[in-house]
């Protein structure tokens, strides 16, 4: 190769880079080192969204501390807080800890606007007054700073070597975050200077989102060269180059084209050795849990979440506190237990769900609903204390809510307590509140799929809790749907989940909706029927004859809010629709009941089941419909069902993976 004179500038160069790249010291222990600060434009002196940025911080700190990162909001409108914080893929432990508490402390400087972020060069840290999870770029936020030398002359040859390096290495690094999660780091090697970079996507934003982020952020760090640092600071994604060696793994290099060959045998004896002591391990468990259980049905094959629980209650500790279970004590029956009022040693008051394992679903639901609410809390769910599973049949603790259930004082008759439409429509509020978290607040989208009354609790206050998790499911955020065993409580289930098998949120959305005019009108909603008793179409009827409010529960002797009753029941109609795409999520719900000024949708399908709900790709065979659930009897008024023969999606294994991937025990759980 030719070599062009240089000129006096470029030998200047030359010796920077060369200088940096083997004097200064690397960045690697500088964990908490900041990047960059950017708080929002718009004040907020609210001492209510203060509040609410603060508790998202500190939640925040407790969810990256146990597993690197994580998101956290606080739905409280119009004061709504949504935080994401995460340490680079590189990063563990201590350094972690360190970086992240530094992010916090830093953010603070911008607590009075309504949103924030910061990168260091080992964390990011951000919240906002929307949700946010998904954005890969902003053009107002996204930021490139680069570093010294600059202006140099792009017919230089130098320049023109660095700027080839930069692009490979660029180009390498994007490609293989793309191939790993969102996380990569390498370097590219040649002449007197190495060029190491590290791409980082936010674990929230989705693949493609990912891919234009980082692609993005390449295409500002080019402007970089010959700087010998850039950084690349994006609304989804951080990337950065430098001639200094700045992270702390082993390096995958252009030049050896992967690790050598002692690095590969070293790494596959790591795995297999790993994969014999897990099998061990979870042997022995599985022996110890099966001795436990020894004489019970249905626990062959207990799944790995019970292997891990830890027993924070002892089954005689339970049985005394509920005097032996004394149907005195008990609160409620359900599908798959029943529920009795508890007083501990120490003295506290909870409920103890008590189930009964004579199938496997039943072992999958108890499990199901302790790995899915023991890591998230909301003012509107129901607080999971703890959990036994050493006795003769396995017990779930929850939080005591002295009001008991929604439907045993809303359709008991000549009850004494008759909720007042104030106390209605806070009910409603709540559990949209409540719903909405559950579908991506929590950081996972969890669908309960059997909303409904009974299962709406309320505490001293009146103030709702969603209840029982044993039919949730967890659903990855980049599925439009799963398909599952149907489940859930005929009345309240929504068409295309019945018919098809297809559950996505808006599967709660519709028993959402129909529980919304129950609390309204006062009425229990009937199954699926289009006659005069179901209360959505007779409210349909009222809409239809511009009455709505006709329809709010007689009981009420007209004391209430036409506004408010007005958006309640359309709120209702809405979240009913027989289509799926003309149902409202969870968080336009809250918003529609949040805004007094707003004007809600009109809804244009009936909200009952009839034959709209199919269009002709999705008709189904007669001899499909003649196993419908429809067809199956029921127990009881609170009964739930559930159909074999549709094949079931492994969903909640997602959970485990993201927002659960270290929380393998109940040890956190407080008595």
């Amino acid at each position: 190769m030719r070599f062009s004179n240089p000129y006096p500038w470029d030998i200047i160069i030359w010796v920077y880079l060369i200088f940096s790249s083997c004097f200064l010291p690397s960045f690697s222990h500088h964990q908490a080192f900041r990047a960059h600060l950017m708080c929002g434009t718009t004040n907020e002196t609210s001492q209510t969204f203060i509040r609410n940025v603060n508790k998202v911080m500190g939640a925040l700190s407790e969810l990256v501390a146990a597993q690197g990162w994580g998101i956290f909001s606080v739905i409280d409108p119009p004061f709504n807080v949504f935080g994401l914080g995460q340490c680079y893929d590189d990063v563990n432990g201590n350094d972690c800890r360190i970086c992240f508490d530094t992010a916090t402390e830093d953010l603070k400087r911008c607590i009075h606007a309504t949103s924030g972020r910061i990168y260091l060069d080992r964390c990011f840290q951000r919240f906002d007054n929307y949700s946010f999870y998904n954005e890969g770029f902003d053009a107002n936020y996204d930021h490139v700073m680069c570093g010294s030398p600059k202006g140099v002359s792009n017919d230089s040859y130098i320049y023109q070597d660095f700027q080839n390096k930069l692009d490979l290495v660029v180009m390498n690094v994007t490609k293989m975050a793309l191939k790993n999660n969102g996380y990569a780091a390498t370097e590219v090697k040649g002449g007197l200077v190495t060029i190491y970079a590290l791409a980082q996507c936010w674990k929230t934003i989705d693949k493609e989102s990912c891919r234009e982020c980082l692609r993005n952020a390449g295409l500002g760090l080019r402007k970089c060269a010959p700087g010998a640092e850039g950084k690349g600071m994006f609304s989804g994604c951080y990337m950065r180059y430098s001639t200094n060696r700045f992270f702390d793994q082993v390096a995958e290099t252009n030049d050896n084209q992967g690790f050598g060959h002692w690095v590969i045998i070293g790494m596959a004896l790591a795995a297999i050795a790993f994969t014999l002591l897990a099998g061990v391990g979870a042997l022995i468990s599985y022996k110890r849990l099966s001795k436990k259980k020894e004489g019970l049905d249905g626990l062959d094959d207990i799944p790995a979440a019970g292997n891990k629980t830890s027993l924070n209650f002892k089954y005689e500790t339970l049985e005394k506190a509920t005097e032996s279970f004394d149907e005195s004590r008990k609160l409620g029956q359900g599908g798959a237990g029943s529920v009795f009022k508890g007083i501990l040693p120490n003295g506290k008051t909870v409920a103890v769900k008590r189930l009964f394992f004579n199938t496997r679903q039943w072992v999958d639901q108890f499990f199901n609903e302790v790995n899915l609410i023991s890591g998230i809390q909301h003012k509107n769910l129901v607080k999971l204390l703890g959990c036994s599973i050493e006795g003769p049949e396995s017990l779930l603790v929850y939080q005591y809510v002295p009001n008991r259930s929604l439907d045993q004082i809303l359709f008991v008759k000549n009850t004494i307590h008759i909720l007042s439409w104030s106390q209605r429509f806070n009910i409603i509020c709540g559990t949209a509140e409540g719903l909405a978290y559950l579908h991506g607040g929590s950081g996972v989208k969890i669908i309960h799929r059997d909303i409904k009354a009974s299962n709406i609790l309320l505490d001293e206050n009146l103030t709702p809790k969603i209840a029982d998790f044993g039919l949730a499911r967890c659903v990855a955020s980049d599925k439009s749907h799963v398909s599952t065993a149907i489940a859930g409580t005929l009345g309240y289930m929504a068409p295309e989940y019945l018919v098809r098998g297809q559950l996505t949120e808006k599967a709660d959305v519709y028993a959402f909706g129909v529980l919304v005019l129950e609390i309204a009108t006062g009425r229990k909603n009937s199954v699926f029927s289009e006659g005069s008793s179901s209360i959505l179409y007779s409210v349909w009827k009222q809409y239809k004859a511009d009455s709505i409010t006709q329809a709010i529960d007689s009981g009420l002797k007209g004391r209430f809010d036409e506004r408010e009753a007005t958006s309640a029941l359309l709120v209702g109609l809405l979240c009913t629709q027989a289509s799926v795409a003309l149902r409202p999520f969870m968080s336009e719900v809250v918003q529609m009941l949040a805004d007094t000024s707003g004007v809600i949708p009109s809804p244009k399908q009936p909200p009952f089941l009839n034959a709209s709900v199919l269009s002709p790709e999705d008709t189904i065979s007669s001899s499909f419909m003649g196993s419908s659930a429809l067809d199956e009897p029921e127990t009881g008024p609170e009964s739930s069902t559930q159909r074999p023969g549709i094949t079931a999606s492994p969903v909640s294994d997602h959970c485990t993976q993201t927002k659960y991937q270290n929380q393998d025990s109940l040890d956190s759980f407080s008595h």
